[in-house]
């Protein structure tokens, strides 16, 4: 048993424009997004058949064994998280870092290369295209050359004051795939726009009201906005997939965390988080 614990934290982009080139490692997205202070866990477990374990659930069945072709081993780990697979908080991204750099650890190898492997899955099986360079950056990270880890290029924005976060998991979803094919180029057009007047102002608050602005065309916000419409407290929010992101001032974080859960959503508190991947050896 190697004991090793790995944690990414949660991903949730607000603005992205897909760039497809005809390497993988080259192919992500321009964009930005908040790594959240809630973390996937995962800890490497080398007596067991070669997977990937979130919540007790095996998942990524084909990507996991793409690891451990391209590595020669058959490690799994056993992750936990607080929210769902496919909801789009990046969790499928930090399964595919957690089970790359598990593999890569056992054989000594270099941990960019099981990122970027882990990048290459992602864009491979059409589950994301910028969360795995974003998890490994932290932070707000705005996406500035899309690509792998090392190839790729993200600026993790100073935020001199952390915001107070309510984040949401909407029982509603779809997958990565279909999501972005119902988005039309004119519409990217128009998101790759607010991109960069944030590069220019790298401010949170203008994070919040583009983002809100260009998924409020990919996503139906009805039910939010009558769960959220009057209520005092709130900065700004948005939705990505299932995935609702509240800047909320501290004084009301409590009243709405309470206004969610009582209308059935699943329901944290927390902030941006400090950093980007972490590997931890216990003891």
């Amino acid at each position: 048993m190697c004991f090793l614990k790995i944690k990414i934290p949660l991903h949730v982009s607000g603005l992205w424009i897909p760039s497809i080139s005809s390497s993988y490692l080259e192919t992500g997205s321009y964009g930005a997004g908040l790594n959240l202070a809630m973390y996937i866990e995962a800890d490497i477990v080398d007596d067991r058949e070669c997977g990937i374990y979130i919540n007790n659930a095996r998942v990524l069945g084909e990507q996991s064994m793409e690891i451990c072709n391209n590595t020669g081993t058959s490690i799994s780990v056993n992750a936990y998280s607080p929210v769902s697979l496919g909801r789009g908080f990046g969790i499928s991204a930090g399964l595919l870092i957690a089970h790359a750099l598990a593999s890569y650890h056992a054989l000594k190898y270099s941990s960019m290369k099981a990122l970027q492997l882990a990048h290459v899955l992602e864009v491979k099986y059409l589950t994301g295209l910028g969360d795995v360079l974003s998890e490994y950056t932290g932070g707000f990270a705005i996406r500035l050359k899309p690509g792998a880890p090392g190839v790729g290029i993200a600026h993790r924005v100073v935020v001199f004051e952390k915001p107070v976060l309510i984040v949401g998991e909407l029982s509603s979803g779809e997958s990565t795939q279909v999501m972005l094919s119902r988005i039309t180029s004119e519409l990217y057009e128009v998101a790759f726009s607010y991109y960069k007047k944030l590069v220019e102002s790298e401010d949170l608050l203008d994070f919040f009201n583009y983002s809100q602005l260009f998924t409020r065309k990919v996503f139906d916000y009805s039910v939010v906005d009558k769960i959220l419409s009057g209520r005092k407290g709130i900065i700004s929010y948005y939705l990505k997939k299932s995935a609702l992101i509240i800047w909320v001032e501290k004084e009301y974080a409590s009243e709405i965390h309470e206004l969610l859960s009582s209308n059935g959503i699943k329901a944290f508190e927390t902030t941006i988080s400090d950093r980007g991947v972490m590997v931890e050896h216990p003891g």
